[in-house]
């Protein structure tokens, strides 16, 4: 029996998007919406039954008029995104232009998706994610994290619009404002990740490397994350919130597992609260200074999960306590391939990998205290006892106004708390098709969209049976047989992405000074006046050596060894180099023009690039030398 157009599409939907594809299976027919179809096959138009209002004036010609549209005024755009599908006849044309990578569409109806989804066969371009289809009141922050982040619309995020598929769609602005809220807020955290500062990146490359033989021979993350056998895990962070909850926290550390960032653990010891985990991972100096004084029990009972590119005073003042180094999944980390020893971090704060570290260890209930990520009423930006200031964070004129805990009315943060919070939501939504549930006992500072918010007291005496006390966690170090072969595996794999990076520069260097010798010529044949003799020959060639080079940057072996570092050298210039892309040629003269165009514009690119990996290959050697001093003296080299 043949399949009809509407399961083909539901098939395909089930592999991409299968809360949608539920929801859509379980619609028998369309009540609220009606369809009229003509003759021609494309003339289908879509009716509200109550309003009476058309979705076209005349099917055939308004999608004709927007099919010209597009292909006139973005036939070069890999990434269109649209809010409604309308019939789908637009859709399905439009992605069939070659260039197109993905169609984002967000479609207000049910009904209306239904009605599409019935008349025209989208699966191939479902399945190949050219088309993605959501539906806004299941569209989610997460959702548009995953789509901004997908490697082939990043470089085109500065061409972003929301269009409407037509007039009738104005009917849903609320909606579709909201929309667009949720993608440009994505928008901004995916630029904001990939940092302008090339520094950061570089310490964290060189300390990871030089703290190697330490990871290897402490403890392994992996086993801290199975030995678990906890249901309640509480992320202990330093908001202004957090002194009042310490009591309770207090009374209630021996139920539950209590993980701790780096800046609450002077707190605790001043309170006599030992954490079974604290989590750090800056890799600046001044973290050290919260390891400082450590108080025997809390050396003897807990363990530190310490990202692998901390500073060595972090490591020397933990000197004696259960250091766990864990690698976070950066691309250069996971090239190293040992995942016993990461891969958690993805966050960009200490209460982010705490977070993900409860999940990873399987606990049911995760509660959030001093999780304020706001100032508090009095302008205060930390807990009282903070080691630095209760008012480290001083207030800005780029601060945010964001909701308030409880939901009512708005609280300031700044943009680096922002951004913690956006990850806490994109966590959370993922925890929750875990069955893990959040709760945001903070009490105070801006809402986490995802978690539960209670009081502490509350979901203590909801979830804490205190006839049942902690399982202690105890692992053991890496065995001093494994150790040897571990570090020579950690030079070998170092050594290769020296081996790749010189070969690769080199590469880049000599298309650089070609370009360079070219855009001199160009300039001397403008100067004279002389434009009619250009070589477009050699220009050609130049740009297909400038795409061998873009091969290769975008491959997977380049992206593991060098795409943390030499991102943000390129990334930015990427976003201006799709504005090239993108522009529509037509005459002979215009096509020439954006050649040259493209190649001048690609000379401080190659610059950048091989500047980048110059840069990482500088970090590693400064950080090899702890490594093949062990290897030495194990005489692992030849």
């Amino acid at each position: 029996m043949q399949s009809t157009i509407y399961e083909n599409n539901i098939a395909a939907l089930l592999v991409v998007n299968p809360v949608l594809a539920t929801t859509l299976f379980a619609l028998e027919t369309n009540a609220i919406f009606s369809v009229f179809q003509g003759k021609d096959p494309v003339d289908i138009n879509i009716i509200h039954n109550e309003t009476h209002q058309y979705m076209y004036e005349n099917p055939v010609a308004d999608v004709e008029a927007a099919i010209t549209h597009v292909e006139k005024e973005f036939s070069r755009y890999p990434v269109l995104f649209y809010y409604g599908i309308g019939n789908g006849v637009l859709a399905k044309v439009i992605a069939s232009n070659p260039i197109r990578k993905h169609i984002v569409i967000i479609e207000p109806e049910i009904e209306i998706l239904y009605i599409a989804l019935n008349f025209i066969d989208f699966s191939e371009e479902i399945l190949s994610t050219k088309i993605i289809l959501e539906l806004s009141s299941q569209m989610t922050y997460g959702k548009a994290i995953n789509i901004m982040y997908k490697g082939d619309i990043k470089p085109y995020i500065k061409l972003y619009d929301l269009y409407i598929h037509s007039l009738f769609y104005h009917h849903y602005a609320r909606d579709a404002q909201e929309m667009n809220q949720f993608l440009i807020r994505a928008l901004r955290q995916m630029v904001l990740s990939h940092g302008n500062d090339t520094n950061d990146a570089l310490i964290g490359i060189e300390q990871h490397v030089y703290n190697f033989p330490v990871m290897i021979s402490n403890y392994k993350v992996q086993d801290l994350i199975h030995t678990n056998k906890n249901k309640h895990a509480v992320i202990i962070s330093t908001g202004p919130s957090l002194a009042k909850q310490l009591p309770l926290l207090k009374q209630y550390a021996p139920y539950m597992t209590l993980i701790c960032i780096d800046a609450s653990l002077p707190i605790l010891q001043q309170h006599d609260i030992v954490p079974d985990i604290v989590v750090s991972m800056e890799r600046v100096e001044l973290t050290s200074k919260f390891f400082e004084n450590l108080q025997p029990s809390v050396k003897e009972n807990t363990y530190f999960v310490v990202s692998s590119l901390t500073h060595r005073k972090t490591i020397k003042n933990l000197k004696g306590a259960k250091l766990v180094l864990a690698m976070r999944p950066l691309s250069y980390m996971r090239f190293f391939e040992m995942p016993e020893y990461g891969y958690i971090g993805s966050g960009m704060s200490a209460a982010n990998l705490g977070f993900q570290l409860a999940y990873f260890m399987k606990h049911d209930n995760i509660i959030l205290i001093g999780q304020d990520l706001a100032y508090a009423e009095d302008g205060k930006s930390h807990a009282k006892g903070h080691i630095f200031s209760e008012n480290e964070v001083q207030h800005r004129d780029s601060d945010l106004l964001v909701p308030k805990y409880g939901g009512e009315g708005f609280v300031k943060t700044t943009q680096v708390w922002n951004m913690f919070r956006n990850f806490f939501e994109k966590d959370i939504e993922y925890t929750a098709t875990m069955k893990i549930s959040t709760y945001n006992c903070t009490e105070g500072g801006a809402r986490i969209v995802g978690s539960i918010e209670r009081p502490f007291a509350a979901v203590l005496d909801e979830i804490i049976d205190t006839n049942i006390p902690k399982i202690s966690i105890q692992i053991e170090r890496t065995s001093l047989d494994t150790i040897p072969s571990l570090l020579k595996y950690a030079y070998d794999k170092t050594q290769e992405i020296i081996d790749y990076g010189l070969e690769f520069k080199e590469e880049i260097e000599a298309l650089f000074l070609d370009i360079v010798q070219e855009i001199e010529r160009l300039e001397k044949l403008n100067e004279a006046n002389e434009l009619e003799t250009i070589e477009y020959d050699t220009l050609i060639t130049l740009s297909e050596r400038i795409d061998q080079i873009k091969e290769k940057v975008e491959s997977l072996e380049f992206s593991k060894m060098y795409t943390d570092t030499v991102q943000s050298y390129i990334f930015h210039q990427e976003l201006e180099l799709a504005k090239i892309v993108v522009k529509n040629t037509e005459s002979d003269i215009e096509k020439k023009a954006k050649l040259i165009e493209w190649i001048i514009a690609h000379r401080y690119w190659l610059f950048s690039l091989a500047g980048g990996i110059e840069a990482q290959l500088t970090a590693i050697t400064r950080g090899r030398p702890p490594l093949l001093e062990e290897c030495h003296k194990k005489e692992l080299l030849k």
